[in-house]
């Protein structure tokens, strides 16, 4: 019976020296990803402040340049503006034919084709966006305006 006790005794402090000794440290994760990260930016780093030069760059005078061509103005063509107040817009160059719409004075018109009938131009109807006809005294067109582009209608 000592010797059981004795056994279970040793037993026991074994156990209990078991408990209170330190584990084994263990090494921390490295963090590779992390590490190579820092060590490149402190090499470029390193590198960005080796780099700096404090001598004055040279400076360049510019080469003189030709003396510039001056280019004709083009005038500045104006569309066609209504004359007339209410000026009648015609499905046909004629004053018979069937009246679309008035277009007030004013008015900036699109300019589509030269009448073959003398003093009618074809226009753009601006309220209704379809084509009609106008008389030439109801219309200013600008005399810079080159009226040989247009088709003849």
């Amino acid at each position: 019976m000592k010797y059981r006790f004795l056994i279970l005794s040793i037993l026991v402090m074994v156990a209990v020296l078991a408990a209170c000794a330190p584990a084994t440290p263990t090494q921390p994760a490295v963090d590779v990803v992390g590490t190579r990260a820092m060590e490149l930016a402190s090499l470029m780093l390193t590198q960005t402040v080796a780099a700096y030069s404090p001598t004055p760059q040279p400076t360049f005078t510019p080469e003189p340049t030709a003396t510039p061509t001056i280019q004709p103005t083009v005038a500045e063509v104006h569309p066609p503006m209504v004359r007339n107040e209410l000026s009648g817009c015609f499905m046909k160059p004629d004053t018979a034919s069937t009246r679309v719409s008035n277009i007030s004075q004013y008015e900036e018109v699109e300019l589509l084709a030269v009448g073959k009938t003398p003093g009618w131009y074809k226009i753009m109807n601006p309220y209704f966006g379809s084509p009609c006809w106008i008389e030439e005294k109801d219309l200013d067109i600008d005399g810079n305006m080159d009226l040989s582009i247009f088709p003849v209608e």
